[in-house]
């Protein structure tokens, strides 16, 4: 019986052996993929029909003036090549959204990043910075597709609310009663943001957002609702179709994207387009 014992935890040891020893061969074949590196001249070749229709700035490589220096003095990891290429196509699935003249004329640089963290760990998934009309996307290469193209639509959402007039008030009367967003209410604002959450709930739906991030500052609620709109149309409409507060926000969105451009409608927003 003992031998028999010794002989199934001998199997099961080798087993496990032979499971870790691919496991490891896998991660090292993963890691090779992902650290391919390409040349200046392949880089632009991969991106030229982005760059040659939206006449959009790409920009990878980490240096003193690749962000504007910021009081928390953020670390930036520089994004792999074989993950920066890979946006090509991410990149192109989120500007179709918009037509040529808008990307234009709001947009003019894209920087990639590996990662942007604060000194305290924070995390930046995006970033903008109105005055360069440029925005910051962070990939290390496990993100699903959708979330970058999520956070694209979420930075330039910014651009164009500080390029253009937004009717604040209109918006915040959809919010309930004594609402306050967490910026005005706290003296911790990284923890906030920290705690805040880009996933909804009915909950968050009920009062008007589209999560806890978006009940931060207005700006970030704005935001939320790009992000959804522009990424998941059929979810958001759902969503919408069941929550007052949610179609009373839609609608002051769907004005201000339409006096940006008309071809902004709620079909195009939310239909097949």
């Amino acid at each position: 019986m003992k031998k028999i014992i010794n002989k199934i935890i001998n199997k099961i040891i080798n087993y496990l052996l032979a499971v870790m020893l691919v496991l490891a061969f896998c991660n090292l074949l993963h890691w090779f993929y992902l650290n391919k590196t390409y040349t200046e001249e392949e880089i632009d070749a991969f991106f030229e029909p982005i760059t040659s229709k939206y006449g959009i700035k790409i920009v990878y490589e980490v240096d003193a003036d690749f962000l504007t220096p910021w009081e928390e003095s953020p670390i930036i990891e520089p994004i792999r090549h074989r993950v920066l290429v890979r946006n090509v196509d991410i990149l192109q699935t989120a500007l179709e959204r918009y037509p040529v003249q808008v990307i234009k004329k709001h947009l003019s640089v894209i920087n990639f990043a590996g990662q942007v963290t604060l000194k305290d760990g924070f995390n930046y998934g995006g970033l903008y910075n109105e005055l360069k009309s440029s925005i910051y996307l962070t990939d290390h290469g496990s993100q699903p597709h959708d979330d970058v193209i999520r956070t694209f639509h979420h930075e330039f959402s910014s651009l164009l609310l500080k390029h253009n007039s937004f009717e604040i008030n209109q918006w915040t009367d959809n919010n309930p009663r004594d609402f306050e967003y967490s910026y005005f209410t706290t003296k911790d604002l990284v923890k906030t943001f920290k705690s805040a959450s880009a996933v909804g709930t009915e909950a968050d739906y009920e009062k008007g957002f589209m999560d806890t991030y978006g009940q931060t500052i207005v700006e970030n609620d704005v935001n939320e609702y790009a992000a959804m709109i522009f990424t998941y149309p059929q979810k958001f409409k759902k969503i919408m179709d069941q929550h007052p507060r949610v179609r009373g926000k839609f609608l002051v969105f769907l004005e201000f994207y339409q006096n940006i451009d008309p071809i902004f409608t709620e079909e195009y927003l939310l239909g097949n387009k």
